[in-house]
């Protein structure tokens, strides 16, 4: 399997800066991402889900679906979550699907605060996961309704 790149948080923040096609996909849950993330071009397209009062996860079966649909398979993509697992996880899914231009934030979102980089609560329509997701839905009824 081909490995992804992982970037640093500068590395990150200057390719996001100067690449108007880069795309920051944090994969973190709703919950996570609302409390903050890096302001840049950054959608969240949660990789797993936590169930509210069980102590489990389980994982967005529309995670992949969503990103092919926003997405072309050349898009710049660095994959961000909280500290690093998921976002191997969720870059590895993209690479097996065919995407050939993606890499981790070293660190995750701890990292990119922990080198003061901008960071923001933005999550409005074409940011957050619901908004992303009935885009998508909505296509998928437009295709089928054809």
């Amino acid at each position: 399997m081909m490995s992804t790149k992982s970037l640093s948080p500068q590395e990150t923040h200057s390719l996001l800066s100067n690449n108007t096609e880069a795309i920051y996909i944090d994969v973190r849950t709703v919950a996570e991402f609302a409390t903050g993330h890096p302001r840049a071009k950054v959608v969240n397209i949660p990789i797993l889900f936590r169930h509210p009062s069980k102590e489990e996860t389980y994982p967005n079966q529309s995670f992949l679906t969503v990103v092919e649909d926003l997405y072309p398979k050349e898009t710049p993509l660095v994959i961000g979550c909280g500290k690093g697992p998921r976002a191997t996880q969720a870059a590895e899914q993209l690479v097996a699907a065919g995407y050939a231009n993606v890499a981790t934030l070293e660190g995750g979102y701890s990292g990119w605060k922990d080198n003061n980089l901008p960071t923001t609560k933005d999550n409005r329509e074409g940011v957050s996961y619901v908004s992303l997701l009935m885009k998508v839905k909505r296509k998928g009824k437009k295709k089928a309704a054809h």
